[in-house]
């Protein structure tokens, strides 16, 4: 792994810093790889949510999910009963009980999503989507999972639970969010200095 790590490899992944022909795997794997950890995580998620909920119509379905570790006092499907679960309707964003009232885990993915999609393919784009992958929107995009990470981070540590899911999302959005943060620094730096 070490020796493909250090190997150049033509992926089509492009960044402002970088020349857009080549880049290495490990920083397919920097990017690319925690994004679809992170829709998996989600998906993930909203299955353990959706089993949760449901769990009444069918009392003699026996459901644990994987992330529920008693070994460790984990609880997952505790956490994911929460009403901020459901951050929309919990701000107050959405009715309760809207279509559009769901689980954290679908604007998981849909970060997560927008996250690989920009890294496979490159930020180098025209169009609506050369504002969509601009640095600065990214910056705003990952503040704002950032900013819910704190925010769900805060409650896990008040009510006292442990959660392996959302703890490694969290890491996740922190990570991207630092990453975003260089970058718009990057480019930043790179307009001044050809001012």
């Amino acid at each position: 792994f070490y020796y493909l790590s250090k190997t150049s490899f033509n992926l089509p992944i492009q960044h402002s810093n970088a020349s857009p022909s080549a880049m290495t795997i490990s920083s397919f794997f920097n990017n690319g790889f925690l994004s679809v950890l992170g829709i998996l995580l989600s998906a993930y998620s909203i299955y353990v949510e959706y089993r949760v909920e449901h769990k009444a119509e069918n009392p003699d379905d026996v459901f644990t999910a994987l992330c529920d570790i008693e070994a460790i006092g984990a609880s997952c499907s505790t956490v994911f009963s929460l009403p901020e679960a459901k951050m929309l309707s919990f701000f107050g964003l959405v009715p309760h009980g809207s279509i559009l009232d769901i689980p954290n885990g679908y604007l998981g993915i849909a970060f997560y999503a927008l996250s690989l999609t920009r890294h496979v393919t490159g930020i180098q784009r025209s169009g609506l989507l050369s504002h969509l992958f601009h640095p600065t929107v990214n910056l705003i995009i990952t503040t704002l999972a950032f900013s819910s990470s704190i925010f769900l981070a805060r409650k896990l540590y008040i009510i006292q639970e442990v959660c392996v899911v959302c703890i490694t999302t969290h890491i996740i959005n922190t990570t991207i969010f630092y990453r975003s943060i260089q970058e718009a620094l990057s480019v930043s730096e790179g307009k001044i200095k050809r001012q």
